[in-house]
């Protein structure tokens, strides 16, 4: 395209070079790290105090206060660290959604427990079973002697001094999926056996909120650790080949109206309109490995370190970080999911369910502002779930495509997507569940769709599902591409360019964070100075 920039490289310096012109006119405000800490410390505060008749309207207060910095940083601060400024939106927008689940929507007094360590106890090392010894409901290598140290676990609610008040407020902020809490989210999977038998024979005895009846089974952890050591070099160098590709095409450059042909060889066979499969196919494998590869330094870094480090770890925190229960997958299996349950099964089972519990929080929450009667109904109940859960998506996603530093689209594209994923689901269940067996009981004269092959169900799941995504995803694919988040340089080493495979302009090479992240500003007031990020 004569019109196309000559580099994506030009590309990245112009945004940057555009956004200080407009900060330094005042048009628009930068992020400073103190705004990062003040948002930790707003609801963290709010949390060690404890709900009383005389504090019952601080956390709502805090709340506020939370909610008035996210709607300032969202209109008028910007940063191009973080994928073009998209992560500026998401975080924040969503850090609003999770201060609201454990401030207001929830008694953390009443409903929380942590899982931590008691005192421990000697046991004789002929209670190891094949060469190993239980550990936290996990199995780690036996030491070579006569006793071995073990630790009972217990439920622990709300704290009463303020130093351990503090600790765990921090570790309830910081867990999102919830590993050692009660209210642990199911795609993570039940906690072993051993554990959940010491919990509930404990003093502190309570269920795990949805606790399941399936038998878990985890690694030891040190093959957890070997495991993720060796994921994190595949989806690294899977990220490499992926951003290299990418930018051999305009389309990931923001160049997306017209759209340009596909790159070289991929434009001698492909035939016409073959182009947005590959590059919808590009997409979901990029978001897909770049969540994966971030997700993958939890349990490399504090498992890691509580192994190297027990005692310092110890000292820290009483949640047991040595566990490797702690660290399930970020992704649950696909095939299975989708042909079961077709598109609710690929987003509610396969995807990432990092924001699940604030999602159903807050459904639940809007739930026990309606009429009993319409709250209580199963299907009506089931609908608000899937709305909320799409709707937030749609919401968090799109402030992140408003905080880009380009021309988004952030409710007819990203905010669309998601609420079409809302209509998606609906449909198929209805038909599935409502549609279906009215026609059997019509033509056959027998209630259920059981009465349909079972080869014809999981076919027609997964050809909606993917039809369904294929129809829809061009929305946020769009949006994505013309946002910059494919500019972003994910890895500060890139093999693939430092040997050449690049797209062959200046300034590629092996090191490609070249820019700094942190930079001091002084903007004049005192609320203008800091550390800014870039």
């Amino acid at each position: 395209m004569a019109d196309s920039p000559i580099s994506y490289l030009n590309i990245v310096r112009d945004n940057g070079d555009q956004l200080n012109t407009h900060i330094h006119h005042g048009e628009l405000k930068p992020i400073f790290l103190w705004h990062l800490t003040l948002f930790i410390i707003l609801p963290v505060s709010a949390l060690v105090i404890p709900r009383r008749q005389n504090t019952r309207y601080v956390r709502p207060l805090v709340l506020g206060l939370i909610f008035s910095l996210a709607l300032e940083a969202i209109q008028h601060r910007r940063a191009l660290l973080g994928a073009n400024g998209y992560m500026t939106g998401l975080v924040v927008a969503w850090w609003f959604i999770w201060s609201a689940t454990l401030l207001v929507f929830h008694n953390v007094e009443r409903e929380f427990l942590r899982v931590e360590r008691k005192a421990r106890t000697t046991v004789d090392a002929t209670s190891n079973q094949n060469g190993y010894a239980r550990t936290n409901g996990g199995l780690k290598d036996a030491k070579p002697k006569e006793q071995q140290y073990t630790e009972s676990l217990i439920w622990q609610p709300y704290p009463r001094s303020l130093s351990k008040r503090l600790n765990w407020s921090l570790g309830l902020l910081f867990n999102m999926r919830g590993p050692e809490w009660n209210w642990r989210i199911s795609s993570m999977g039940p906690l072993p056996p051993s554990m959940e038998s010491q919990l509930k024979s404990g003093p502190l005895s309570r269920y795990p909120r949805g606790a399941s009846k399936i038998t878990a089974s985890y690694p030891g952890a040190e093959t957890r650790i070997r495991t993720v050591a060796f994921d994190c070099l595949k989806y690294y160098l899977l990220l490499d080949v992926i951003k290299v590709l990418m930018m051999h095409d305009l389309y990931f450059w923001g160049v997306t109206s017209p759209s340009p042909p596909p790159p070289f060889p991929l434009n001698q066979f492909l035939p016409p309109g073959a182009e947005y499969i590959y590059r919808v196919l590009m997409t979901a494998l990029g978001v897909y490995a770049a969540v994966s590869f971030v997700a993958l330094f939890n349990p490399l870094i504090f498992l890691g370190l509580s192994r190297l480090f027990p005692n310092a770890s110890r000292s820290i925190t009483a949640a047991p970080l040595d566990a490797p229960w702690l660290y399930s997958d970020m992704f649950g299996p696909f095939l299975v999911p989708v042909l079961d349950h077709g598109l609710a099964g690929a987003w509610g089972v396969w995807w990432h369910q990092l924001f699940r519990f604030g999602f159903t929080s807050t459904a639940h929450w809007i739930l026990s502002l309606l009429p009993h009667r319409l709250a209580t109904n199963s299907r009506f109940r089931r609908l608000v779930m899937i709305f909320v859960a799409f709707a937030l998506s749609g919401f968090i996603h799109a402030c992140g495509s408003y905080t880009q530093w380009s021309d988004t689209k952030p409710l007819s594209g990203t905010f669309l997507f998601f609420i079409l994923q809302f209509v998606g689901v609906t449909i198929q269940e209805s038909v599935s569940h409502v549609v279906v067996p009215a026609l059997l009981n019509k033509y056959t004269g027998k209630l259920g769709k059981n009465r349909l092959p079972r080869w014809l169900r999981r076919s027609a799941n997964a050809g909606f599902a993917f039809g369904w995504l294929w129809l829809t995803a061009g929305l946020i694919m769009d949006d994505f591409a013309k946002g910059g988040l494919w500019l972003t340089e994910p890895l500060p080493v890139s093999p693939l360019r430092g040997l050449g495979f690049g797209y062959g302009v200046e300034g590629e090479g092996w090191w490609c964070w070249k820019t700094p992240w942190f930079r001091y500003w002084d903007g004049g007031s005192y609320w203008e100075r800091g550390i800014r990020v870039m």
